[in-house]
């Protein structure tokens, strides 16, 4: 069971740094559009509802059950850049730095697009 918790937490991984990318990159490729409007929204709509992406809760709800002395505050951004620099953001600054940079996104988006 062990093998299949850790098989479906990094299968998430995988899917949560498409949607990074997307998020970060979409507007590049034309034909990305609607996906990449569909992950701001996404996105957008989860952040300020939860407080938190899903995807996040998802991963981490599974590698508590490998390691449950693991400690998470549900930012995906916060918990791996402090595992690659060992420094750590706030998850208040990246939460209010996700939503401007979504809502930022989609009126850049409407703006020339609509």
């Amino acid at each position: 069971m062990r093998t299949l918790y850790k098989i479906a937490a990094d299968s998430i991984w995988l899917v949560h740094f498409a949607v990074v990318c997307i998020a970060l990159f979409g507007w590049l490729v034309p034909s990305f559009w609607v996906i990449y409007l569909g992950v701001l929204i996404g996105t957008l709509i989860s952040t300020l509802t939860l407080g938190y992406c899903i995807l996040s809760k998802w991963e981490f709800d599974l590698r508590k059950k490998l390691n449950p002395a693991l400690t998470y505050n549900f930012s995906y951004a916060s918990y791996y850049t402090y595992r690659l620099t060992q420094g750590h953001l706030s998850s208040r600054f990246l939460a209010r730095t996700g939503v401007i940079f979504c809502a930022a996104s989609l009126l850049i988006y409407a703006y020339f697009h609509v």
